[in-house]
């Protein structure tokens, strides 16, 4: 007698509705997951809607199915969703360990991203069809977003072409993501102008009050992004050799809360700094004070808890009309670190290995200021070309 025939690794067998009364029923039927095993399915009709016939228990069911199929090379094909690669995609970076912060605006990104394309298929997936889609989203929630979606999507198709269902991926083909306003950047502070400010924060009340001062202090001594900062402890620095190592980050979790992880933004962020020693006498300074908290960080927050990167960042917007920096953003102190070691005549490289930054061209293209004024470029001129008048 011929048995019935074994489901694929993604195929679902028939489904069964089954009536539990007061308008609730159980779909249920058998799955084969990515691991080779079949397992039963079910899902009930949803909390507080009148399920007459088992129609909505089904298509929870269905639902349910969708998030359990994977887009891997053994079960993908033409008929593949967008919904499923995109799936696929953020499980792999997931595995690979990108940050918390980064997968939670991903994955924002891509609920409004299958919203418009979702259901569009592999063989679907034309560089028209997606280009529109992404052109949609410009409109829809502004460039950034569109540009995270770009990213998105590049990413999942790229399994599609890996797999061999598709022949090229069709994002390379879109056109541009363009900002109607594009972004100034942090403006990069001079040295005198770094001098007047750390004079005006030792003079700023709502500084002191807020616990700006040390925390702004650092920033400009070293050039940490925020996340960096907040996480550093006391155990470490090290006063002899007057150097702090980043070891960590402060970061939100969704549904979690803060956490410090012992990561950086990529490997080169984990790193030892020298301080200079104005940065240097200030956590002396800091550290004969009563400690707050018990977690051993530095610059914890008025309850003795991890400090909010983004509500120091707002008490520092509160602040900076009143210092005379208007424009200037805790990203500002970075810029600033990068393009003192540039005019320093230190090299990019020494300026990556500061800053945490793992290519040398990020350092020269997006932290060291363009459009100075170079005059030893004038005084070379002199003497190579200059005609002598004696």
């Amino acid at each position: 007698m011929v048995g019935r025939p074994p489901l694929r690794i993604g195929q679902h067998g028939k489904i069964t509705r089954r009536d539990l009364g007061g308008g609730v029923w159980l779909a249920h039927c058998r799955f084969r997951d990515t691991d080779g095993v079949v397992r039963r399915a079910e899902r009930r009709s949803p909390t507080g809607r009148r399920d007459q016939y088992g129609n909505l228990a089904e298509q929870e069911l269905l639902a349910h199915l969708e998030t359990r199929r994977t887009a891997d090379e053994d079960t993908m094909s033409a008929d593949t969703t967008i919904t499923a690669l995109v799936s696929t995609y953020l499980g792999r970076l997931e595995d690979e360990g990108r940050a918390a912060a980064t997968m939670d605006t991903y994955r924002f990104a891509a609920a409004k991203l299958e919203a418009l394309i979702g259901g569009v298929r592999v063989r679907e997936a034309t560089a028209g069809r997606v280009d529109a889609a992404l052109r949609s989203m410009n409109k829809l929630h502004g460039s950034t977003m569109t540009r995270q979606a770009k990213t998105i999507l590049r990413g999942s198709l790229n399994i599609a072409v890996l797999a061999g269902v598709l022949g090229s991926n069709p994002v390379r083909d879109v056109s541009p993501i363009k900002s109607k306003t594009p972004p100034k950047g942090a403006r990069a502070l001079t040295g005198d102008e770094l001098r007047a400010l750390l004079a005006g924060l030792a003079a700023s009340e709502y500084c002191r009050a807020n616990d700006l001062v040390d925390p702004i202090t650092m920033l400009i001594a070293t050039g940490l992004r925020r996340s960096e900062l907040l996480a550093l402890r006391w155990q470490d620095v090290d006063e002899d050799a007057a150097t702090v190592t980043v070891t960590g980050k402060v970061v939100r979790a969704k549904g979690v809360g803060l956490l410090r992880v012992e990561a950086a933004k990529s490997a080169a962020g984990l790193r030892t700094i020298p301080l200079p020693s104005f940065a240097m006498a200030a956590l002396q300074k800091r550290a004969t004070e009563p400690c707050n908290g018990e977690l051993g960080v530095i610059f914890p927050s008025t309850a003795g808890t991890l400090r909010d990167p983004n509500n120091f960042g707002k008490q520092w917007r509160k602040v900076r009309d009143d210092l005379g920096v208007p424009d200037v953003t805790t990203h500002s102190f970075r810029k600033s670190v990068a393009t003192l070691i540039d005019e320093g005549g230190l090299s990019a490289r020494v300026g990556a290995d500061h800053l945490g930054h793992r290519h040398v061209s990020m350092t020269m293209d997006r932290y060291m200021s363009r459009g100075r004024t170079h005059t030893v470029v004038a005084d070379l001129l002199d003497r190579a070309v200059a005609i002598n008048d004696e």
